[in-house]
């Protein structure tokens, strides 16, 4: 009758979405190609690495690209020998730590002063506690191993009371057995 339920197959030379082999359209060159587009945007960016306090103060132990600074000594005329911490990957443009070594000496001094500081301000406070309330535990403490020791000789008579008892029940088991045979 006039409808006509006829379809056509896939044909060899094209793919599932129409494209033609024949046609140039390679998904896997676009991606390609869109990855490159978003790289070169992205290479125009300044890199920003987050600020870490172990490269700020004191001693570096980490560069900000992760690397382990490195200690070198400077060549220049305004500073000959003077040592410095770098990064071994300083050549490739980012950025990179750099700092002086004496200047990481004064800042590691300064941090252990701060610190000596405040466990002497914690040694004070704790010695004025010592007074009353201590000098009560260490009475009580004292009486304690008082008590204990005259528990300990109490039971050592109780128990070397024992022993003579039954030495001398046995030597007089022992002469019964005698005139018995």
């Amino acid at each position: 009758m006039g409808l006509d339920y006829s379809y056509s197959l896939v044909s060899e030379s094209e793919d599932l979405f129409g494209h033609s082999v024949d046609s140039g359209f390679s998904e896997t060159s676009d991606l390609i190609r869109r990855d490159q587009a978003e790289l070169s945007l992205r290479a125009c960016e300044p890199v920003n690495y987050p600020p870490q306090p172990e490269v700020e103060f004191g001693f570096p132990q980490t560069c900000y690209c992760g690397a382990r600074p490195l200690l070198a000594t400077s060549t220049s005329s305004q500073h000959p020998c003077r040592r410095y911490y770098t990064c071994e990957n300083v050549d490739d443009g980012e950025c990179h730590v750099w700092k002086w070594w004496d200047v990481a000496v004064m800042e590691e001094m300064r941090a252990r002063d701060r610190h000596v500081f405040v466990l002497d301000e914690k040694v004070e406070t704790l010695s004025l506690f010592r007074d009353d309330e201590t000098e009560q535990k260490l009475i009580r403490l004292e009486k304690m191993v008082c008590d204990m020791a005259k528990e300990k000789t109490q039971s050592m008579h109780g128990f070397e009371l024992l022993v003579g008892v039954m030495v001398l029940v046995l030597v007089l088991l022992v002469g019964v057995l005698v005139m018995i045979m």
